[in-house]
């Protein structure tokens, strides 16, 4: 199992123990801890069909997980293209913060993260640098060691999602976004 996913599993098993499995099913495999989820759609569903829960602990549970794929935004237009390396850097240090800030000028506290491919009325978004270091630490364990392709919403609340293809998987990672109060903005 990649690391990210127990690090994601591992923090809510206590506090949502619902959340603290990793669903598998014939077509996919899937977590969330409610801040971010994985997808991992397999290009081909295996034949015999099956729907099931493992905790970290590799046991079994017959509980009804929350249905992730109808999180996954289906109409964000920005594309922003993120530089790992340096992404990481400012999230590493403000990793005690509460949020980091993605302007609309591709900066993050006044230093450039990365460039838009394609801007229709984005502004902001915050995400929480831990969640943030999630999703870096699974594209690296996904083969992308410099860049990623972020897509966003124009609105500051809506998920945004990575996509990583893989031989065998395409892959989702939805990260979801910090409201802002007025004097944060």
């Amino acid at each position: 199992m990649k690391k990210t996913f127990t690090k994601i599993v591992k923090a809510v098993t206590k506090t949502r123990p619902l959340l603290g499995h990793v669903h598998y099913t014939n077509e996919r495999i899937e977590l969330t801890d409610s801040h971010v989820a994985i997808i991992e759609e397999l290009k081909t569903p295996l034949e015999n069909s099956f729907d099931i829960l493992i905790n970290l602990n590799g046991v079994p549970s017959v509980a009804h997980y929350p249905e992730l794929k109808r999180l996954v935004p289906t109409d964000n237009k920005n594309i922003f293209v993120i530089d790992i390396p340096i992404l990481e850097t400012i999230a590493k240090i403000n990793k005690k913060e509460s949020y980091i800030k993605l302007e609309s000028d591709g900066t993050i506290s006044g230093q450039k993260v990365g460039e838009f491919e394609q801007l229709d009325g984005f502004e902001y978004i915050a995400f929480n640098p831990k969640y943030v270091l999630w999703l870096l630490e699974y594209a690296k364990e996904s083969g992308q060691k410099e860049h990623i392709t972020i897509e966003l919403d124009d609105s500051a609340v809506i998920p945004a999602v990575v996509h990583f293809e893989q031989p065998e998987t395409l892959n989702t990672f939805i990260i979801t976004p910090i409201r802002l109060r007025d004097d944060q903005i």
